[in-house]
């Protein structure tokens, strides 16, 4: 199969995108930040390691661990009884997903009462200069799988 015979479906960019993506960034960003902020940002892993755990790839470690705080932290928003984040769901996804947990606020727009963030859950290190700052790149097969 060649490049120009793929079949390719164009996303059509809704009109409120940018107001709705902003919105969901601050959500998240301030969903997270009171998490830190509350001392809820520790994950605590005993292991019986007298050599400790290999820093070199940690991140394969700990990335399922982020990825299942994230989530309780998240559900933690959804359903602390005064909803102030405006979250009306949180589910999580399959291992490979493009995206490791999928939120839902609730916000009126002209074609709906909600917006859908898929979101992709990254660890990194505060004492490794490098850490989260390359891209993310995701391969063209699990994106091409994902539009078809």
């Amino acid at each position: 199969m060649n490049y120009e015979e793929l079949e390719f479906k164009i996303p059509v960019e809704a009109e409120d995108y940018g107001e709705c993506s902003k919105f969901v960034t601050d959500s998240v960003e301030a969903i997270m930040k009171e998490a830190i902020d509350t001392g809820r940002n520790k994950i605590f892993i005993n292991t019986n390691l007298r050599l400790g755990l290999p820093m070199e790839n940690i991140n394969k470690i700990a990335g399922p661990f982020v990825e299942a705080w994230a989530q309780e932290i998240f559900c933690d928003a959804l359903n602390d009884g005064v909803n102030k984040y405006q979250l009306i769901n949180v589910e999580a996804q399959e291992r490979l997903h493009m995206a490791d947990v999928i939120l839902q606020f609730k916000k009126e727009r002209k074609t709906s009462s909600s917006v859908t963030a898929e979101v992709d859950v990254k660890a990194t290190a505060e004492d490794i200069a490098s850490s989260g700052k390359s891209p993310n790149i995701t391969s063209f097969q699990r994106i091409r799988h994902r539009v078809h």
